[in-house]
């Protein structure tokens, strides 16, 4: 009937009308405007960083996170140390499974983003809390360096150079048409006018350490990377890598034996035997 006398007929609809701005007020009335806080710290894949990226909260937020799972790995021990077999109450656990259980928990959270700490007084407060969780939970004290070198744990200051290198041949290696293959043509291009605190520049001082046979990029690689598959190349590479660290290890060890005799002496000495000779990287 409505439309027998030109009536339009109407019906409301429960969903906003997004055309008539003059409907937004009465439509939201407790839409607000928020101003957003900056805030200090934010967390990227893992990595905490701060405004002035200079890597404090970075190195906090490892020691935070090592002391927790610390904590656990000690009342984990405790019970591998103390408890008693069912079968055989005189057995104990082996000193190997507290090793390979701090390993595993404790140690990935020191080496995850290493290389991006460039301060080396940074790099040193990290190996005291390395020192000290893994003396304490092994309950061994004294020569520091002794137990590191028994572990197979190197110092912190060599795998850094470790994981650089590798970063370095990672960019180096990647496929065409990839972000790290631009990155690669991008920081070749510009080495020299480079600062020379820059992540790049310490990538190349760190091969310089490590491997100075591949500085130039140009140069050939080891005989068992170039033979390795092209999707096992780096991994073959980190190998060679660990060689290499482990006798630059043991060059600092063999400067201990000009020390006057001690304890420490005397396990150098018995540790680089040449029948105990081996690769202090394992």
């Amino acid at each position: 009937m409505a439309a027998l006398f030109g009536q339009r007929h109407t019906t409301s609809s429960p969903y906003p009308d997004h055309t008539n701005p003059t409907d937004w007020p009465h439509r939201y009335p407790l839409c607000l405007s928020t101003l957003l806080q900056q805030v200090k710290q934010f967390d990227y894949l893992g990595l905490r960083l701060d405004p002035m990226v200079n890597m404090k909260a970075t190195v906090s937020s490892i020691q935070e996170k090592s002391n927790k799972v610390h904590s656990l790995v000690l009342a984990v021990s405790y019970s591998l140390r103390y408890d008693k077999h069912h079968s055989n109450p005189t057995i104990s656990s082996s000193p190997v499974e507290l090793l390979n259980l701090w390993i595993s928990c404790v140690l990935p959270h020191f080496l995850q983003d290493l290389h991006y700490i460039s301060d080396e007084t940074q790099v040193m407060t990290l190996q005291a809390s390395l020192n000290k969780s893994l003396s304490t939970t092994m309950h061994v004290y004294g020569h520091l360096t002794a137990l590191l070198s028994d572990t197979g744990i190197l110092p912190l200051y060599i795998t850094q150079n470790l994981q650089r290198a590798q970063l370095r041949f990672r960019l180096y290696s990647s496929p065409p048409l990839t972000i790290q293959h631009f990155l690669w043509c991008l920081w070749q291009s510009q080495l020299q006018a480079l600062p020379s605190d820059t992540l790049e520049d310490r990538m190349q001082n760190a091969v310089g350490q490590v491997d100075p046979a591949w500085r130039d990029p140009n140069s050939p690689m080891p005989h068992n990377v170039t033979l390795s598959k092209p999707h096992n190349k780096e991994k073959s590479y980190k190998k060679y890598l660990e060689t290499q660290c482990s006798d630059q290890w043991r060059k600092y060890l063999e400067i201990v034996l000009s020390n006057p005799p001690g304890r420490a002496r005397a396990y150098v000495h018995w540790h680089l035997h040449k029948k105990h000779k081996r690769n202090l990287y394992h």
